[in-house]
């Protein structure tokens, strides 16, 4: 027994010596600072500024900033994007700083246990407190002058908030540590899980700071790759954006389930890719993140967006099988296309007693179609809707038939998207679901069509006969808009079952530079009886068009319509 309580005795004190030391360790960090350029969404002189980064340890490629400095940066750039109310609280206590929206949701770093929690995760993410969760459209209905402008959200939409959700950074070798009052994280943690969440990420090239809109790093293009190019990296850059990498991915990929993946340090290991990843060759680094995206995942909206500044050239292009599907598709149909009309294919035509509207990307260009002619923007989503409905119900018009073609339609911008649905429906419905939280939205909105700013039956085409041509490649936006035409019972779906496409894009940068994008944690669905349904399997078409050229051979297609509907 006293040789029992003598061992005892050691491992205790022996965990106490332990405990001691990784306590002092951990309350001892060398911390070099750094201030860093930093550029806010392009190069413009007013968009430049200074940040502080701290290296930490001796390693000299993986900056940190002090939880202050990323509320600093958080608010500044929110409250540009639309949001000038959004501001943040900081309250310390300890280990653990919270910051609280003027909403009152709070999100709390705790240093001491390397985790992140949030009230509710997408509450804290919405920038507008008077739009739903989620919001897609992202549009107020309100100018400046407080007048009603494009879009009015309904009385009819609804949500159920998510659940309380705990990041854990540190069960993956991520640290974040208080020390001397001040509370530190990585950088590429505060970009991956809260910069992403509001359409911004960070770049760091050893001398600047980057701060990208909407994953486009075409501003800063130049600047960004105008270097010293690094032979390697160093193992610790390396194993830190393996860990962040693997983080990111298993808290925001939104296809886990789908895909059968647990966790993306297993997959990696499972595709063979895990040590290419871990490499200190940028260039083997960034082809397996390549492979990733468009060969593992191959869900068509992953994808590898630029190299990073470390890589000497770009990766060798390779795909799984539904991307190779898709570029044939693609192509049939564009080469079908192209016979019926060498010279493009116009946005709006008319054929007998029926209308033809076509565009292969949802865009929105900011116009201000209340003071500008639609005539003249056709290119935008917005402005050939606007257009198209004043063709089709000008007097004496002979049309009848109305056809949405989406059959090269491969996505784009959701408020375009939205405002698609209001034309031909006059109540717009998008459902959205998160299953990371388990928040669930249905936003449901009314558009103005003939800028009265009212909106009513003039700014739809309910008393038209409605059709929609889809095709393989109806993708993302391009499958969620026929998605709520067909569930609509309004709307005659023709050609082939869309793309798919569920999860809202969700831009991405790794610690070592790349920009890349995958399937977000946001799932478009539609709503039936209650029910969510995803909607990634594609919608079904009423009446199948067997070959692509039936798509464009428009005589015919009308000829076909018009039986259809026993004329």
């Amino acid at each position: 027994m006293k040789a029992g309580k003598k061992l005892a005795s050691m491992l205790l004190a022996g965990s106490i010596i332990l405990w001691s030391a990784c306590c002092y360790a951990e309350s001892t960090h060398q911390i070099e600072k750094q201030t860093t350029p930093i550029y806010y969404s392009d190069m413009e002189p007013e968009n430049k500024g200074e940040v502080d980064l701290f290296f930490v340890d001796g390693v000299k490629d993986v900056p940190y900033i002090t939880v202050e400095t990323a509320k600093d940066i958080l608010v500044s750039n929110v409250r540009k994007l639309d949001a000038p109310d959004y501001d943040l609280t900081v309250k310390k206590d300890g280990e653990k700083i919270t910051l609280s929206r003027e909403t009152y949701y709070p999100v709390t770093f705790d240093c001491e246990a390397d985790t992140i929690t949030f009230w509710d995760y997408d509450a804290f993410m919405t920038s507008n407190p008077n739009a739903t969760l989620m919001d897609l459209v992202a549009v107020s209905g309100f100018n400046d002058k407080g007048e009603a402008e494009l879009f009015q959200r309904t009385d009819t939409s609804f949500q159920l908030y998510g659940e309380t959700i705990t990041f854990r950074p540190g069960d993956y070798g991520i640290d974040m540590f208080y020390q001397d009052g001040e509370y530190y994280l990585p950088l590429q943690l505060f970009s991956d899980i809260i910069l992403s969440q509001n359409n911004m990420n960070t770049l760091y090239n050893g001398e600047n700071v980057f701060l990208l809109l909407a994953g486009n790093l075409e501003p800063f293009k130049e600047r960004y790759y105008n270097n010293l190019l690094p032979t390697s990296r160093s193992e610790a850059l390396a194993d830190f954006n393996y860990n962040e990498l693997c983080f990111a991915l298993d808290s925001l990929y939104g296809l886990k389930q789908q895909h059968n993946i647990k966790n993306f340090d297993t997959m990696f290991q499972q595709a063979g890719i895990k040590y290419q990843l871990l490499s200190t060759d940028p260039q083997e680094a960034g082809q397996a993140l390549w492979d990733l995206t468009f060969v593992y995942l191959d869900d068509l909206h992953s994808s590898f967006a630029n190299r990073s500044y470390r890589m000497k050239e770009d990766p060798v292009r390779r795909y799984g099988p539904a991307c190779m599907q898709s570029i044939a598709d693609m192509q049939r149909y564009a080469d079908a296309r192209a016979k019926r009309y060498p010279n493009g294919t116009p946005g709006y035509e008319e054929i007998g007693n029926t209308a033809y509207i076509t565009f292969d990307q949802f865009v929105v260009e900011g116009v201000d179609y209340y003071e500008e002619k639609a005539e003249d923007h056709l290119t935008d989503t917005m402005g050939l809707m606007i257009y198209s409905l004043g063709q089709i119900k000008r007097p004496n018009s002979p049309i009848k038939n109305v056809v949405l073609d989406l059959s090269n339609n491969g996505g784009g911008t959701a408020p375009s998207a939205a405002y698609t649905i209001g034309m031909f429906l006059g109540e717009g419905s998008i459902s959205v679901t998160n299953p990371l939280t388990g928040a669930l939205v249905c936003q449901n909105f009314k558009t103005d069509l003939n800028m009265d700013r009212l909106f009513d039956e003039r700014d739809n085409l309910l008393d038209y006969n409605l059709f929609c041509l889809t095709s393989p490649n109806s993708f993302s936006c391009g499958n969620l808009v026929p998605s709520a035409l067909k569930n609509s019972h309004r709307v005659t779906i023709l050609g082939q079952t869309s793309g798919g496409g569920a999860c809202v894009v969700q831009n991405m940068t790794t610690a070592d530079g790349c920009v890349f994008n995958i399937s977000g944690p946001y799932r478009l669905a539609y709503t039936k009886n209650g029910s969510f349904y995803d909607i990634d399997q594609g919608v079904t078409p009423d009446f199948v068009l067997p070959t692509p050229d039936q798509f464009y051979d428009r005589k015919q297609l009308t000829k076909y319509i018009n039986s259809l509907l026993w004329k």
